[in-house]
């Protein structure tokens, strides 16, 4: 079901074994919603996730929208796909596939038209959570939302920011939800060769960077974050945490699940972040690199860098942080762009976790060890299925 509980879901026959969930129970965030609203969040876990996120933070998202203009004020967010409950469904179809096609067709038109409630509860509109959102907050301006596979927060994030660049809002909640703790997803994505495979500790198995990485390690979260104008911040008498300088997107459309091997959309993405920037890579003091553990991506992802930042490389530090919280798919954006801010702040640049052999030893400051330095600008990659390839460089307020 795609509401379970994670600590409910097992690995039990399948290749791999390893999961990283939100180790608590959200439910008691949300227990004052509506009927309707906790009855979906049972049965989508991500909108659970996201309405739960919501709540841990309410109050101080209305703090910063007092007296704020509801025309002028959009969300945006970046969400995974809806999974199909297949158990539910082979159940439900089983008796009509030897019958004649006109039954056949007769059942698609049953389940469509929601005669088995169980059933209607799974067809939620994949933008609920943005409208969630915008009903909470009074965001009237625009809810919008992005489903980009991996780029999806991120590109969600970098849309708000053009948003603001472009007048068209002063303030945008932005981020994104998602979970792969599924049977549906886990099954496909293990078909696909990218999940992690090893008889270790999830907290081992995932190597990102390292010659012997076997995949990723699965995840899920939600994240929001609020983007607003230079005027807004000061006639709201805001202190700012930090700005976006630019982003860059791009796609190379070689191949669904997979990259362009070239590297090409890749390199225009990170150097299309940095001429919107205005920056010079040397200044770039962390990037977190999207570092899924696969074969291809991790070292297409290292060289792509390289290339584009010549000699600064050997002064900037990069890692991935996947191996500690998994992989968020939809939501990895935003998780990985609150994650660097929080870095920036605590002048802290975390290691890739598991590194014992990296895949490339010398010209890039490639983390095996925690440690402390000054960051000022920072950088946030995410690459996803389809060829889309999205960066974000961001700068801490003084």
């Amino acid at each position: 079901m795609a509401g379970q509980n994670p600590k409910d879901f097992s690995t039990s026959g399948l290749k791999s074994h390893g999961v990283a969930f939100v180790d608590k129970d959200v439910s008691s965030l949300y227990t004052n919603e509506s009927e309707q609203i906790i009855e979906v969040a049972k049965y989508d876990r991500k909108f659970e996730l996201l309405i739960a996120t919501y709540k841990l933070f309410e109050k101080r998202l209305k703090n910063y929208l007092v007296n704020s203009d509801p025309m002028r004020s959009g969300v945006i967010l970046g969400v995974g796909l809806d999974v199909t409950p297949i158990e539910k469904l082979n159940n439900y179809m089983a008796k009509y596939l030897a019958e004649s096609e006109l039954a056949f067709l007769q059942t698609l038109l049953d389940f469509n038209s929601n005669k088995d409630e169980s059933l209607a509860k799974l067809q939620n509109p994949l933008d609920i959570s943005s409208i969630y959102i915008a009903e909470k907050l009074r965001l009237a301006a625009f809810q919008k939302t992005l489903i980009t596979a991996c780029t999806s927060s991120t590109q969600a994030i970098a849309l708000a920011y053009k948003s603001i660049l472009n007048d068209e809002a002063d303030v945008v909640i932005t981020g994104g939800t998602d979970s792969i703790i599924n049977l549906m997803a886990y099954t496909a994505f293990g078909k696909l060769g990218v999940i992690a495979k090893s008889d270790k500790s999830p907290k081992e198995y995932c190597k990102p960077f390292d010659v012997n990485r076997t995949g990723a390690l699965v995840g899920e979260a939600a994240g929001l974050s609020l983007l607003a104008s230079e005027e807004y911040i000061k006639s709201h008498n805001i202190k700012p945490r930090f700005e976006i300088l630019g982003y860059g997107n791009s796609l190379d459309g070689h191949k669904i699940t997979s990259a362009d091997p070239s590297g090409d959309g890749m390199r225009r993405a990170l150097q299309m972040s940095l001429n919107m920037s205005g920056v010079d890579p040397k200044t770039i003091d962390y990037v977190n690199l999207h570092g899924t553990a696969t074969r291809l991506n991790d070292e297409l992802e290292l060289k792509s860098l390289m290339e584009v930042f010549g000699d600064s490389c050997e002064n900037t530090s990069v890692s991935s942080t996947k191996s500690r919280h998994g992989h968020a798919i939809a939501a990895a954006g935003i998780q990985e762009f609150n994650l660097l801010c929080n870095c920036m702040e605590n002048n802290f640049v975390p290691a890739s976790r598991n590194l014992e052999k990296p895949i490339i030893d010398s010209g890039i400051d490639l983390l095996k060890e925690n440690k402390n330095k000054n960051l000022v600008i920072g950088m946030t990659n995410n690459f996803a299925f389809g060829g889309v390839n999205s960066s974000l460089i961001i700068k801490k307020c003084e």
